[in-house]
Order: structure tokens, then C-alpha cells, then sequence
């Protein structure tokens, strides 16, 4: 960015300004715009052929590009990036946009699954654009409460509700040695060393304890503990990753060839690998990234755009800037002002339940 930052200084503020023009009445239209109209916007400030000129040397460094000779000019991809990057100027939310984010992430009584299948549906219904949403199972939040649960002599019911109520239910095969009482009463002691710690610091004060008294209950509650902390582990390779309202995509797409290259590109996103060096482009700093077309290897389709923040932790127990992130994806003509915020506020918001 900084070589490209270097050849739009080296043509002047003037060359901001048209850019500017041009870039916001694209997005408004879709249409070429001609160097008279953009005079005319600027009430004359410039003339046509001044603008035309400014215009030619914007299209020489790739900002700019003519889809026909006598047309005016739309934004090249680099041209649309550079404008988000150094030229807009974001919008903010309104108060009821923010509460309705916040009610469907609230977590309290749902399981990860559900915040995040609400938060990311809520993020679409927005923003009018397919949204995208990735984290993995194994976040290892402290816990409120809980719960072993007998189904049967093999197997328990394992309910846990964290610090900030979010909901998780695991059938686990029970350790040898339970009966139902047993189950209860190791359930109990378990709980009186649950709250706002995770079950990986309940294991370790267990085993502390263990080494001092080793009772029965003591025994019989690591066992429990350890089948939890065994169910998460397996879970590991099997991240969330959602896709919701495709339909807001796929209905502003013409051209036949261009859904099968989205097919591909959504496809590559969800493939492990191609998510992870998304989130490495996106997990170097706090806030929103925004890609755009083929600025970057990881994300390569003309015409489209992909605007997505980090969900990061700040969690002793968990490394940081690992969970995943969301956000939304769409054609390149977004209305950037307005969904960059939306999709920032959301992963704030999910942060907060994550951390």
C-alpha cells in the first residue's frame, strides 16, 4: 500500500478528489463516470479537461480503468481498495442497529453455535450481504456451573454454563466406578470449584487437592473432569464455520461463470488452510480488513469483496488472536461507510463473550 499511496500523492490532492468522486458515484450506480459529470460536482472547480487529464494519469497507475473507449471511468479493484483504505469516511450505527446486534449476541441460555448462527444471520439481515463467521469448539471460557447429568450406568449428561451463560451439552461415557449417588455427590464438589475458573484450572486444583487427601469423591471428580476436558480436546479439528443468506450474493450475480468462481472462492474460505492465511492477513491488527478483488493471494475474485474483523481473546488459558473472526461478503459495489462498522461493532460485541 505504501507504493500505491506514493503514486496517488505524486498526482496531487486533486487526484484524491476525483477518485473520490468517481469511486462514490460508482458505488451508487454502477455506472462510468465522465470527466463532465464529475466538473459538474465540483461546481466547476475543475474543467472537463483537467479532469480528463487527472482522470488519464489515475488509469496509467491502475486506479481507474474505461470499460469502453467513449465511456468514462470506473474504479479498478486497487482504485476501490485505496479509497477505503485512505479516502472514505466511515459511518456510524444507529442506536437501533447497535441494540439489535447486541440482543442477537447475547449469549445468555444458548450454546457457541446458536451466538454465533444469530450474531452472524443478524449481520447479513444488515448489511444485505452473505455473511461468514469461524470459531472453533474448544474455548475454554470459566465457567458458572456445572452439571453431570446420569443417563444411563455408561453414560452422563455433561451441561456446563459459562461466566457470561453461554450453554454447552456433551454426551460423555462415564469412568468406572459411578453410581448414581456417587455421580451427584462428585457433581457437587466439582461445582464448589467451578465458578469463574476454566475446567482445565478445576482439573489442576483437583489434583492439587488429590495429593493431599485422595478421598474417594476427590478421585471419582477428576475422572468426571477429565472426560469433559477429553470431549473438548477431540473437538479441536471441527471449527464452527458458518455461511448465512447466500441468496443476497448469488441474486446480484449475472454472469454464470462468475457464481461458479464464487463457488470457489467460498469453498477455499472454508477450507481450513485457506482460512487460516485469511486470518493471519486479519489477525495482524485490531479492527476491520477489508479485501478487495485481488489484492491479496488469500482472497482473489474480481468483482467481489470480503470485509471481515478478527474474534480475538484475552484469555489466560488460551493464546491470543487465535479464535477466528466474521464477517460478510459481497460484490465489490458495498456501501463500505455503512458496513464496516457493522461488521467491527459485531465482533466487539462477540469479543466480549469470547474473552
Amino acid at each position: 500500500m505504501n507504493s500505491d499511496l506514493e503514486k496517488i500523492n505524486n498526482v496531487g490532492d486533486r487526484a484524491r478528489i476525483i477518485l473520490s468522486e468517481i469511486v462514490e458515484s460508482y458505488l451508487n450506480n454502477g455506472s462510468p463516470v465522465s470527466s463532465k459529470i464529475i466538473s459538474a460536482n465540483l461546481n466547476s472547480i475543475l474543467s472537463p479537461s483537467t479532469v480528463r487529464l487527472i482522470m488519464s494519469n489515475l488509469e496509467e497507475k491502475g486506479f481507474l480503468y474505461s470499460p469502453h473507449t467513449s465511456s468514462g471511468r470506473i474504479p479498478t479493484d486497487k482504485g476501490l481498495k485505496f479509497f477505503v483504505d485512505g479516502i472514505l469516511e466511515i459511518g456510524d450505527l444507529t442506536t437501533e442497529e447497535r441494540d439489535s446486534i447486541q440482543a442477537k449476541c447475547s449469549v445468555a441460555g444458548k450454546t457457541l453455535m446458536e451466538v454465533l448462527d444469530h450474531s452472524s444471520k443478524e449481520l447479513s439481515g444488515l448489511s444485505s450481504c452473505t455473511s461468514l463467521v469461524f470459531a472453533p469448539n474448544n474455548i475454554d471460557i470459566p465457567l458458572k456451573h456445572i452439571e453431570f447429568v446420569s443417563m444411563d450406568k455408561n453414560r452422563a449428561l455433561v451441561i456446563t454454563i459459562d461466566i457470561n451463560g453461554l450453554v454447552e451439552n456433551k454426551l460423555i461415557e462415564l469412568p468406572n466406578g459411578f453410581t448414581s449417588s456417587s455421580l451427584i455427590e462428585a457433581s457437587n464438589y466439582i461445582n464448589s470449584k467451578t465458578y469463574g475458573r476454566t475446567l482445565i484450572e478445576v482439573k489442576s486444583i483437583i489434583n492439587d487437592e488429590l495429593k493431599q487427601k485422595n478421598s474417594e469423591v476427590e478421585i471419582l471428580s477428576k475422572k468426571l473432569v477429565s472426560a469433559g476436558i477429553a470431549i473438548k480436546s477431540q473437538e479441536k479439528e471441527d471449527p464452527h464455520f458458518l455461511i448465512n443468506r447466500r441468496d443476497f450474493f448469488y441474486g446480484k450475480i449475472k454472469q454464470k461463470e462468475d457464481i461458479k468462481n464464487l463457488d470457489l472462492l467460498l469453498n477455499k474460505i472454508k477450507d481450513k488452510k485457506n482460512f487460516i492465511n485469511i486470518l493471519q492477513y486479519t489477525l495482524k491488527g485490531m479492527g476491520v480488513h477489508v479485501f478487495i478483488g485481488s489484492n491479496t493471494k488469500v482472497f482473489n475474485l474480481a468483482g467481489c469483496s470480503m470485509i471481515i474483523a478478527p474474534l480475538k481473546s484475552n484469555s489466560k488459558t488460551i493464546m491470543p488472536n487465535t479464535l477466528g473472526a466474521i464477517g460478510v461478503i459481497g460484490p465489490s459495489r458495498l456501501n463500505y461507510a455503512r458496513i464496516i462498522p457493522m461488521v467491527d461493532f459485531t465482533a466487539k460485541v462477540l469479543n466480549k463473550f469470547l474473552s
